[in-house]
């Protein structure tokens, strides 16, 4: 029987970098976390920042804040799976949808409790909008939640002719976000960088391995319609270099 491997090709392409990726961003949360000297000019650039507060960006910083908390961004991982359920009436989809927002998610929960790099003092900073006291800030749980999330819109969107415009608002709610973390004070700077590198690589990583579940699937359901006869009709045909008539095709 002859094995198929260009979808274990394709996986590994993407797999491959994309835990590279990964792997680099848990190294330097690790080197930015015992860097006191990184950390005091990160501190300065918020410090900076934080003298620039106007009441538009506080309300856009403040709602940005609560529109990707957790409470609020579960209930709209739930509609957005509906949406997507009702829309292309495939259960297939809305699960592909929970997979690639989810698990990388929650992968940056985990790298957080791994890299354990304290949290900013916030009442050092003169304008104090958000109070997180204590906690971990490596990698922006708000930043990855809204990377993984859109990234999510993006994949069950793809073919469809808004597609161009739902990569552009990605891009810009992504980047307000990471912006606003660091606006409101409550995270470094490399903090939202990473979480960004890291949501893009491990969106990449989830979506590669449900289009390789899906491979293996089809041909699972190809040999059960089959049939045993034709299977192994198919597997001799294979074996001697035939090529398969259009009765077999069809």
């Amino acid at each position: 029987m002859t094995i198929d491997l260009r979808p274990h090709r394709r996986f590994a392409r993407t797999a491959i970098p994309a835990a590279g990726v990964i792997l680099a961003v848990i190294i330097s949360g690790f080197v930015l976390s015992g860097s006191a000297g990184w950390t005091a000019v990160e501190m300065d650039l918020l410090r900076q920042v934080n003298t620039v507060h106007t009441a538009p960006l506080d309300a856009v910083a403040l709602g940005i804040d609560w529109l990707f908390s957790p409470a609020v961004g579960a209930v709209l991982v739930l509609l957005a799976a509906g949406s997507v359920l009702v829309a292309t009436r495939r259960r297939g989809a809305a699960i592909h949808f929970l997979l690639v927002v989810m698990i990388p998610t929650l992968g940056a929960d985990v790298i957080k409790l791994l890299v354990h790099r304290a949290r900013r003092d916030i009442p050092s900073l003169a304008h104090i909008l958000l109070r997180e006291p204590g906690g971990l800030s490596f990698p922006s749980g708000h930043s990855s939640f809204a990377a993984c999330f859109l990234l999510g819109i993006v994949l069950v969107t793809a073919g469809h002719r808004w597609h161009p415009f739902v990569i552009g608002t990605t891009a810009v709610i992504v980047l307000a976000t990471a912006a606003s973390r660091v606006y409101l004070g409550v995270h470094y700077p490399s903090d939202v960088v990473a979480s960004i590198v890291y949501s893009i690589a491990a969106v990449a990583l989830v979506n590669a391995a449900w289009t390789l579940l899906l491979a293996h699937w089809s041909v699972r359901r190809s040999g059960l319609h089959a049939g045993p006869d034709y299977r192994k009709m198919s597997d001799a045909r294979s074996d001697h270099g035939a090529t398969p008539t259009a009765c077999d095709r069809g």
